[in-house]
């Protein structure tokens, strides 16, 4: 089969994460049903093997991981080397084959490709393959630093997920001087500017609808800075307009993002778990928060089983928050366990007035109620998911984003009394 040029013509867009070419429609049904839980399109996934990535080469760019099937070839290593002389060295390339055969794989990593599967192909094989693919990505690029997301995820509406994120996030920040990033993807209802008294930025709604839009000067300039050491990128956008959210774009944006902060909080609201696996996939940290109670129960259950259809590889932390007796339908913490199957790692309990004292002042729970057992349980969180970062009272200098903006994003409140002085 030739590798020469052609005009591509196929009406097919390089995905810019990964794409997956097939001879068979075995491997095309596994790789495309993984792809998917994955978080990818389905065309990401096409049958036509190395000459239709070639030929898409001419109009399109190079994904940054490949899979592509050698069976038919004459010389497969020679059709890799021409594949990566193609795509470039930053484009990774596994190649898929139903030859078992160890001088084979030999030359085709010698080619300059990171991988070989041998069909055919299981949903285990390829999360290996995936996960040493980032790995080498990660290797190859010696990033000295980059941040960890923690995606925080309420499984009912009004259990407290969003206020949980917001001040995990500022005790993470304050405690061990780690600088902290909460991005809350609720556009329309999101609480986090509101319960820190700042101004919504007006750049994100922009940023989140297209990759090609990702920048970071766009991102610095969407940003409010809390403190330098926490920033938040929220909106406030109406609620009578549709808002769009690329998942692709959400990617770009973290990774944008991730050398300038230690963590990542990610508020994600639950009607957007479907759309956001790839976000769900990347994650370090994954915060389920729910009541005790039957409802509770269910939505647990449901997360935590959508999370296994996924093959998530994120740590998982469940937490029971406005915890009390006296709630209705409230259920204890032995029966919401049997019930779900796993473990509470953290219980936050309920505190209408240290909440409302907050919200009200437009301060972290941290400034306002330190010493409530409501702020020491998200402390605990806070340290069980920063490990040992937390520990380590750490001199840092802001990020970049901080850097840029500390001092000039002023809250409310600041504002108000500079116009009257």
């Amino acid at each position: 089969m030739s590798l020469r040029g052609h005009n591509s013509g196929t009406g097919i867009d390089m995905h810019g994460e990964f794409m997956g070419f097939v001879s068979d429609n075995e491997s095309l049904t596994h790789l495309r049903d993984w792809a998917l839980r994955q978080g990818f399109p389905a065309p990401t996934v096409q049958q036509g093997g190395a000459d239709l990535f070639a030929q898409m080469l001419e109009s399109s760019a190079p994904p940054q991981m490949v899979m592509i099937d050698i069976d038919g070839q004459m010389d497969a290593a020679a059709v890799i080397a021409r594949l990566i002389n193609l795509a470039g060295a930053d484009c990774k390339i596994i190649a898929l084959g139903s030859a078992n055969d160890v001088a084979l794989y030999r030359r085709i990593l010698g080619a300059g490709a990171i991988d070989y599967l041998v069909k055919p192909l299981s949903s285990e094989l390829l999360n290996q393959a995936m996960a040493a693919a980032m790995k080498n990505s990660r290797d190859g690029a010696q990033t000295k630093h980059e941040a960890k997301t923690i995606v925080v995820i309420g499984t009912r509406g009004g259990v407290g997920a969003s206020t949980l994120a917001i001040n995990v996030g500022w005790l993470m920040a304050h405690e061990s001087k780690l600088n902290i990033a909460l991005l809350d993807l609720d556009l329309q209802f999101g609480i986090t500017s509101l319960a820190l008294d700042l101004e919504p930025g007006h750049g994100l709604r922009d940023i989140v609808s297209s990759p090609h839009r990702v920048d970071g000067l766009m991102i610095a300039s969407s940003m409010a800075v809390v403190s330098d050491r926490y920033s938040v990128l929220a909106a406030e956008e109406a609620i009578d307009d549709a808002v769009s959210i690329d998942n692709a774009a959400i990617t770009a944006l973290l990774s944008e993002m991730k050398d300038n902060f230690d963590f990542i909080l990610v508020d994600l609201p639950r009607h957007l778990f479907a759309a956001q696996k790839r976000l769900l996939m990347s994650a370090s940290d994954i915060v389920m928060v729910t009541e005790l109670s039957l409802a509770g129960i269910r939505d647990t259950l449901r997360i935590k089983s959508a999370l296994k259809n996924l093959e998530c590889p994120a740590a998982v932390t469940v937490v029971g928050a406005r915890t009390s007796a006296s709630r209705t339908g409230h259920v204890d913490a032995p029966a919401f366990e049997k019930g779900t199957q796993c473990k509470i790692d953290i219980v936050i309990p309920e505190d209408l007035k240290s909440v409302a004292l907050a919200a009200n002042g437009g301060k972290a729970l941290g400034v306002i109620a330190k010493n409530a057992p409501i702020t020491k349980a998200m402390l605990a969180l806070a340290h069980k998911l920063g490990g040992q970062s937390m520990k380590a009272d750490q001199k840092k200098t802001a990020g970049l984003f901080g850097k840029m903006f500390n001092g000039k994003a002023k809250s409310k409140s600041s504002k108000a009394k500079e116009a009257k002085a």
